[in-house]
């Protein structure tokens, strides 16, 4: 699970101040915080399920980040091509090849929350330097320092890798992201897909941290397709986000009821053509965990 303290203000606001550390508010101002549960007894659960659970012990044994990698090479190898295979049924034939894999060889990736480094070593092992494949990885918090993340990451991609440590809803930030991959691609300077699996720090009440999931992927979101995807006026052609023309969004969030998701799901349907809603096998049953999956983004 990628952990980040990124706390999410207003709409609009892209700074994060020191009152959203302390006081948690919506990007877009319609969750308000509630009372955490005892942390300790949550902390103790926790524990207590990671001895117990086989991808942790296999993330272990491949000197893996986290067990997040496995949700991402789930998604990757089994859900996407099975998701292709249906959508080429459903269309007329056409001379156009249909991608392998969420993750193309020759793809531009940008991996918000990247910390500790699961998800964008995985996808390290799936792209090909010399056809342009590259990624850009952005967290608050540096990459993890045990298993040489960062350099199994350079040596994976011949050097095609860069690590911006960052709040990426700052402008500066943001201009740094784009900056990597104009100097890591050298023409396509637009990154094909966008995935993040940050999580907040959990307070132990659940309705709490799944709020927080839902509205770090409504940045994620907005970071990727324009701001004004909320907006029932949002038009992709003219979204001034960061994702190319046909490309893809991968987001993790926690199910938190139909009411608190809808504008969440709206938003991404009104900027991506196919919009799916997985749960991973290497997701824990108990877990509300989702994954949100927008392919073929409208900008074209």
């Amino acid at each position: 699970m990628q952990n980040l303290s990124y706390h999410l203000c207003t709409t609009r606001q892209r700074s994060i101040s020191a009152e959203c550390i302390t006081s948690f508010c919506s990007i877009r101002g319609k969750h308000s915080q509630s009372q955490g549960r005892n942390i300790k007894q949550s902390s103790r659960t926790w524990l207590e399920r990671q001895q117990k659970d086989p991808y942790v012990h296999q993330a272990k044994k491949e000197g893996l980040p986290s067990r997040a990698s496995f949700k991402l090479k789930e998604i990757n190898e089994e859900y996407f091509p099975v998701l292709m295979s249906k959508q080429k049924q459903n269309k007329k034939r056409t001379n156009t090849p249909q991608p392998k894999r969420l993750i193309a060889p020759n793809m531009l990736v940008l991996d918000l929350g990247a910390a500790p480094g699961g998800w964008s070593l995985y996808a390290s092992t799936q792209l090909v330097a010399s056809q342009g494949g590259a990624v850009v990885a952005v967290d608050l918090l540096p990459l993890s320092t045990e298993g040489d993340v960062i350099g199994r990451i350079e040596n994976n991609l011949h050097g095609q890798f860069t690590f911006i440590q960052g709040d990426f809803t700052e402008k500066h930030v943001r201009d740094d992201i784009m900056d990597s991959f104009a100097q890591l691609s050298g023409n396509q300077t637009l990154p094909g897909l966008v995935v993040s699996d940050m999580a907040p720090h959990f307070t132990g009440d659940s309705k709490t941290d799944a709020l927080q999931t839902i509205n770090l992927c409504e940045q994620a979101l907005t970071f990727a397709v324009g701001d004004d995807c909320f907006d029932n006026s949002y038009s992709p052609r003219d979204a001034k986000g960061t994702l190319a023309s046909g490309g893809s969004f991968l987001c993790k969030y926690f199910s938190c009821g139909k009411e608190n998701e809808l504008e969440l799901m709206e938003a991404i349907k009104r900027a991506f053509r196919c919009v799916h809603v997985i749960k991973p096998k290497a997701s824990r049953k108990e877990s509300s965990e989702m994954y949100l999956l927008g392919l073929d983004f409208k900008s074209s």
